[in-house]
């Protein structure tokens, strides 16, 4: 039922709303916003989205995070950079094909790149991606793929391949002191809890969030400006200045005045 309120001394009809969106359909998950789980409770990726804006995603946390950190997806899991010279066994309209590595190539953990994404970047089919439904523990680096569409094209002996994670697959804090180091890449989200390593949480991409903020590195953001991920505090935002140009923004600064290594509001634009 819907919680609106109105008249003297409301939030001028406002309501706090939500619906949870995943498998094409509208589902309820019983879990909140302000709540982690050891176990999953749906699909990773699933958005949760609110009348007011905000919007969350249904998360796994690779490792123990900080309350307002933004997070980041950890590019080791589900990946496999790019490779080529594999023989292909595949037919146009399935939904498998097998691949044979030149040895050693494919990751032997099981459910290794399942819920991945595998793009065929040259050769017969390149331009085409599929996400990774399934697939068999890897054997003399021979590797089944199931997939979740049919494919157009079918990969052949021509085909180069990469294989990438899940954005909500599994993320870490994200890092800024250390990118040539990291494993993490763009950021996914904002976490509004404290989150365990392995845990399940809703990181929110968009909306009025808070967010902890590195003002000592640069200039006090003015109201409105874009913010990135901090470059001395890992989680932490700073502000965007002409320096930064080609650094992901992660949302937009909403109030006139903020202090050091304090939570401030943020507009996050992580979608």
């Amino acid at each position: 039922m819907a919680n609106w309120a109105f008249g003297a001394g409301s939030t001028g009809g406002s309501s706090n709303n939500g619906r949870v969106s995943f498998g094409g359909g509208i589902n309820g998950v019983s879990q909140g916003i302000y709540e982690e789980s050891s176990t999953q409770k749906a699909p990773l990726g699933s958005s949760l989205e609110f009348d007011d804006g905000r919007k969350f995603r249904y998360t796994k946390g690779g490792a123990a995070i900080a309350i307002a950190a933004v997070v980041a997806n950890d590019t080791s899991v589900g990946l496999f950079a790019e490779a080529d010279n594999f023989t292909t066994v595949a037919t146009a309209g399935d939904r498998e094909f097998t691949m044979t590595g030149g040895g050693s190539e494919f990751n032997t953990t099981a459910e290794f790149y399942a819920g991945s994404y595998i793009l065929f970047t040259g050769g017969t089919g390149e331009g085409q991606y599929y996400r990774i439904k399934d697939h068999t523990t890897a054997s003399s680096d021979k590797i089944t793929f199931s997939l979740y569409d049919k494919l157009v094209t079918a990969p052949d002996g021509t085909t180069d391949i990469i294989i990438t994670g899940g954005p909500y697959q599994q993320v870490l804090t994200a890092d800024g002191t250390s990118p040539s180091t990291a494993t993490d890449s763009h950021a996914v989200g904002v976490a509004p809890i404290a989150v365990s390593s392995g845990y399940y949480f809703w990181a929110q991409t968009k909306g009025i969030c808070s967010v902890k903020a590195d003002l000592g590195t640069t200039s006090q953001p003015h109201y409105g400006m874009e913010l990135i991920v901090s470059s001395t505090h890992d989680g932490f935002v700073e502000a965007k200045l002409d320096a930064h140009d080609g650094y992901q923004v992660v949302g937009h600064f909403t109030s006139p005045i903020g202090d050091d290594n304090q939570y401030i509001p943020m507009l996050a634009s992580l979608e």
